[in-house]
């Protein structure tokens, strides 16, 4: 475990819903037990009622001031209600679109790891529309745990499976998820993709390129599993089914070929089909900032 790496500030985007509100509570548990504060983020253009629009400004500033008046509120009970009492945190609404909020508040904030919720979309809608958790991935410059709801929220992390990638983002994936365990001796499950997964000779020389790749101080809990050819989001997913691990650990490539972009990444399916939660890290030669179309920040 490297304490460096432990978060003290978690930043928590929601949307009121039931998944965010899971992953709410995922994030409450974890900072429970790493000592850290949470930071709960609303976004939104916010657009005033019809009968506003025609009426003077000094109106139209009153009715947006409303508004994010009461999403503040909103959002200090929707945080009261899924953090335990003894974890310490602050709520912020901002208004802009949700993915230049989050990006920007992690920066500004000094936040260390974000914790979402995830609604999975597949095939034309998310060609189109994207989903907020799948840009967030690709593009923090922080580690990105996203949840689902059906996975469970109580925030232990006892085993982590981790897709080897020999890359930057999955070394620095792998420290990090290793930073949020249980215990120092929590097992890790590494998982490779070789072509000649039946010769011997390849597995040693695995072998020989993992013990290199690990940091040192992980090499003695980690176990190696190999898989054939390339390693899909089904493959990841049934060895999870196989492992049972707590935390899927992979790095998130922001650049897609078409075919990515239109079945998704693995990192970004297995984050859509499977139930366990999974950290992603971004190469940071690749982050970027989305322009913000609304400088103004409301800051609770």
């Amino acid at each position: 475990m490297n304490p460096d790496l432990r978060p003290k500030l978690i930043l928590v985007p929601t949307d009121f819903s039931e998944t965010a509100s899971h992953a709410i509570r995922y994030a409450s548990a974890l900072a429970q037990r790493l000592d850290a504060h949470l930071l709960v983020l609303y976004a939104e253009f916010f657009m005033p009622p019809i009968d506003f629009m025609a009426t003077a400004a000094g109106q139209f500033s009153v009715s947006l001031d409303h508004l994010i008046g009461e999403a503040r509120e909103q959002l200090q009970q929707h945080a009261e209600t899924n953090i335990d009492p003894s974890v310490p945190f602050d709520t912020r609404v901002v208004e802009t679109s949700p993915v230049t909020a989050i990006l920007d508040t992690a920066r500004q904030s000094g936040a260390q790891l974000i914790v979402m919720g995830t609604h999975g979309r597949t095939g034309v809608s998310r060609l189109v529309v994207g989903s907020i958790t799948e840009m967030v991935m690709r593009r923090s410059h922080v580690p990105v745990i996203a949840v689902k709801r059906a996975s469970t929220d109580a925030g232990d992390i006892r085993k982590i499976l981790c897709l080897v990638e020999y890359s930057d983002m999955a070394i620095s994936a792998l420290r990090h998820a290793a930073a949020l365990v249980n215990t120092r001796s929590a097992p890790i499950v590494l998982l490779r993709a070789i072509d000649d997964v039946d010769d011997p000779r390849a597995y040693a020389r695995e072998l020989v390129s993992l013990r290199n790749w690990v940091p040192p101080e992980l090499v003695d809990r980690c176990e190696l599993k190999i898989v054939p050819s390339q390693a899909t989001a089904e493959s990841i997913l049934a060895m999870a089914d196989i492992t049972h691990p707590d935390l899927i650990v992979l790095g998130a490539a922001p650049d897609r070929t078409l075919a990515e972009i239109i079945r998704g990444t693995p990192a970004e399916r297995v984050t859509q089909l499977g139930n366990c939660p999974v950290l992603t890290v971004a190469a940071p030669a690749h982050i970027e900032t989305i322009p913000t179309t609304h400088a103004a920040i409301a800051a609770h």
